[in-house]
């Protein structure tokens, strides 16, 4: 894990979604799947190397999957807002 402060919780985050306006949260919610989409790719240009044995790609992409679990979580709270 990367020594960066610890992502805002869900609970959190929820309650910031509270007094923002509806284009306001479709644009968080496009920039997030944005995201998604980059650390998708990341993962697919480092699987080959994880594949022969690289431990740090295969520490990248298993952060970037738990990443992308803590987004599509956070697109779920978008949507329910």
């Amino acid at each position: 894990m990367s020594a960066t402060a610890p992502p805002i919780s869900p609970t959190r985050f929820a309650a910031a979604l509270k007094d923002l306006p509806l284009s306001s949260l479709h644009g968080k919610a496009a920039e997030l799947r944005n995201s998604i989409i980059h650390l998708q790719h990341s993962n697919k240009e480092l699987q080959p190397f994880a594949t022969e044995g690289d431990e740090v790609c295969k520490e990248a992409i298993a952060e970037n999957e738990e990443v992308m679990g803590r987004m599509e979580h956070r697109i779920l709270l978008l949507r329910a807002e």
